[in-house]
């Protein structure tokens, strides 16, 4: 089995760790300290080694994600390879160093921590990769199956089915509280989950015979999983990854997000924050443009049309909130092309207050500054 490892060069102390606990379980791994000598192409050499791998690690730390450059690039190509991999099957795995937040993107793949238990993590990973290079590949059953699991109260419904003609893999949270606040989160987050599962259903209700038939077809496949992005108190920010892939030259994906205010306010929008005013929505996503504008490799052409107020709200209308601000979720074709991925912008609160309504700064001000 062959393993790459990619990392940046603030994590190289725990890549070492990773590299040499990998090689005392008997793992060829591709590692650029050992494996490229002088006068190699480094870019071709690398290359050639994430497609020849048979598992990709990848460390994520905040230096990774906060800047553009050759280890980005990896990221995009691993993702790229994984479009093309079986159905849950493991293909890559990000190994999270330190406390920071994954890109929606990610929420698609395995992640482990890196702290006391990763050895065992990554151990784990492994041998069920071994496993599933070492299965003659025989069709697996039609199935069904609906499981929840509990953990600090938080319920996590899974919901798989398989057969012939798609798979399908569903994931979302349910909050173990009965009062009325929470049940209302709860429902919000289900009732959006399971719009999606209907909506699949019914397109693949609707796949025709000449489909079904085609001579490369494969099993259309549709993923969705449910993150809390952020929970204090009553506040809380939920963002969900919609991964499908309906047997054309690629998968596409796409960021939903749902935001809860506390009880003194319930869901809100970004029209509610932003008080449905046309010129603080165009103020905010140049905002936005500009910070995206500034960590992509090399110049893009915007997609998005920044007159049609339309475009804009519907740009604007994925974002999350924590502590620090705002982050506004841009999936492929919202803002850039399919090509240049999905982009994340950040917009700090002492930013935002400038534009979101008073009511909802001051409520978010009270409760966070009685707080500390």
């Amino acid at each position: 089995m062959k393993v790459f490892v990619g990392y940046a060069k603030e994590d190289k102390d725990a890549a070492d760790q990773i590299v040499a606990f990998l090689e005392t379980l008997g793992i060829e791994v591709w590692f650029d300290k050992k494996s490229l000598i002088a006068g190699d192409d480094w870019d071709s050499e690398r290359l050639a080694a994430q497609r020849n791998a048979d598992l990709i690690i990848h460390l994520c730390s905040e230096q990774i994600l906060s800047r553009t450059g050759v280890v980005n690039r990896e990221i995009r190509e691993t993702m790229r390879l994984a479009d093309d991999k079986p159905f849950g099957s493991t293909f890559v795995i990000f190994v999270r160093v330190g406390d920071v937040r994954l890109p929606a993107a990610f929420m698609r793949y395995h992640y482990i921590d890196f702290d006391d238990g990763w050895q065992q993590a990554i151990s784990l990973a492994v041998g069920k990769k071994a496993g599933q290079i070492q299965q003659a590949p025989i069709p697996q059953a039609a199935f069904k199956r609906d499981n929840v699991s509990v953990t600090d109260g938080v319920s996590k419904h899974l919901i798989e089915e398989k057969d012939d003609t798609y798979e399908l893999l569903i994931e979302y949270i349910e909050f173990g509280s009965r009062e009325r606040y929470w049940r209302l989160v709860s429902s919000h987050i289900e009732a959006k989950v399971l719009d999606h599962y209907y909506d699949f259903k019914a397109s693949v209700s609707q796949m025709d015979e000449d489909e079904r038939n085609r001579e490369y077809f494969r099993p259309w496949e549709y993923q969705v999983t449910t993150q809390e992005f952020y929970r204090y108190d009553e506040f809380i920010s939920i963002r969900y990854f919609i991964y499908m892939d309906f047997g054309g030259a690629h998968g596409n994906h796409r960021t939903l997000t749902s935001n809860f205010f506390t009880s003194t306010f319930g869901s809100v929008e970004i029209r509610d924050f932003l008080e449905n005013d046309d010129a603080k929505a165009k103020k905010v996503l140049a905002y936005c443009l500009k910070v995206v504008e500034a960590g992509l490799d090399e110049p893009q052409q915007w997609q998005i049309d920044v007159e049609d107020m339309e475009q804009v709200w519907n740009a604007l209308g994925d974002f999350n909130f924590d502590s620090r601000g705002l982050t506004f979720n841009f999936s492929p074709y919202v803002i850039l092309s399919y090509a240049a991925g999905d982009h994340e912008a950040h917009m700090p609160w002492a930013v935002a207050s400038n534009y979101i309504a008073e009511k909802y700064a001051n409520h978010w001000y009270s409760i966070n500054t009685r707080a500390r």
